[in-house]
């Protein structure tokens, strides 16, 4: 975070001046992710330079880790009976992978409504993203995620449907974000339940949605995404038709490539399948030349979202 600008302090160095917040992570992105995730919230809730935050990851079982994940999990986090005792003021909840075509038949389903139901009586606000918030509209309201047919994703342009809510204060209108997602809770399930769409896309659906109080704030995609993100999303998807675990040849991900990089993709994607996708061919996937050609158009409004949420907590 320091080579990137953001100021890190430990704290016995922090401003008594400013407020001070805790924010509990809880990381139940993948191993390939899971270090990346952490950095990617942390600039998150970076953004807001008028509060201290003080950030405690913690994990929940029913997790799958390989023994590298484990150990930095062991050295960096704290488990749920831990976090509990430190009275934080809010949490973020990531998405995960599934494995499984019921929610509630995943590994780490019971704990995780255990963390979900603590949090909505103990803490002042969680947000919660991609399946998180598919995990929190069916704890809270038995609302069931329908299944797409086909992944959501790439970068979608949305409009802002509340002009006036405090989290949306200064961010700009034709706002682009990142889904990634096979699965979608719909407008109608949310405002059924009274909750509240800040941002819709008449593409891809809902992107940003809170409880009245903001005691749940639900983000449908990924506002921490890095630029480079969907492209090692995509390069995993290649892996996956190369080693044979899927049939068909990946789509890239939609609005996110630019024509150049489009190009480079089509002419990998020949000779991958003039070769009958041998596996060695990654090698020769042309990730270094791609992300020459990537922007980040959502950070700007993910962190300015983020800003107002910390400014409400402060509040």
């Amino acid at each position: 975070m320091r080579s990137e600008g953001v100021e890190v302090c430990s704290p016995d160095q922090a401003s008594d001046s400013l407020p001070k917040i805790k924010i509990g992570f809880l990381n139940l992105m993948p191993d390939a992710a899971l270090a990346a995730t952490e950095r990617q919230f942390l600039r998150l809730l970076a953004a807001n330079p008028n509060v201290n935050c003080y950030f405690y990851p913690f994990s929940i079982a029913g997790v799958e880790r390989s023994e590298q994940a484990k150990l930095h999990i062991d050295q960096y986090y704290a488990d749920f009976n831990s976090l509990k005792s430190i009275n934080v003021d809010a949490l973020v909840i990531t998405g995960a992978n599934v494995s499984q075509p019921l929610l509630q038949d995943e590994l780490f389903w019971p704990g995780l409504i255990e963390v979900l139901e603590w949090a909505k009586s103990s803490v002042r606000s969680t947000i919660c993203s991609c399946l998180a918030t598919h995990a929190a509209a069916k704890v809270f309201y038995n609302e069931d995620r329908k299944h797409l047919g086909k992944k959501c994703w790439g970068v979608f342009t949305h409009d802002k449907s509340q002009l006036e809510h405090p989290l949306l204060k200064n961010v700009e209108s034709n706002i682009m974000m990142c889904h990634s997602r096979f699965n979608d809770v719909s407008q109608k399930q949310f405002v059924g339940q009274n909750i509240e769409v800040l941002i819709h896309s008449e593409q891809v659906g809902v992107q940003l949605a809170s409880e009245k109080d903001m005691s749940v704030v639900y983000f449908q995609g990924h506002p921490e995404y890095d630029d480079i993100s969907l492209l090692k999303e995509y390069k995993r998807e290649i892996i996956r038709y190369l080693a044979g675990q899927i049939e068909e040849y990946p789509p890239v991900p939609q609005n996110y490539f630019n024509q150049s990089a489009l190009e480079v993709i089509e002419r990998y994607k020949q000779l991958v399948q003039a070769s009958n996708g041998q596996q060695d061919l990654l090698d020769l996937f042309p990730e270094d030349e791609l992300k020459q050609t990537l922007d980040n158009p959502w950070r700007i409004s993910a962190k300015t979202i983020f800003s107002n949420w910390m400014e409400f907590l402060a509040s």
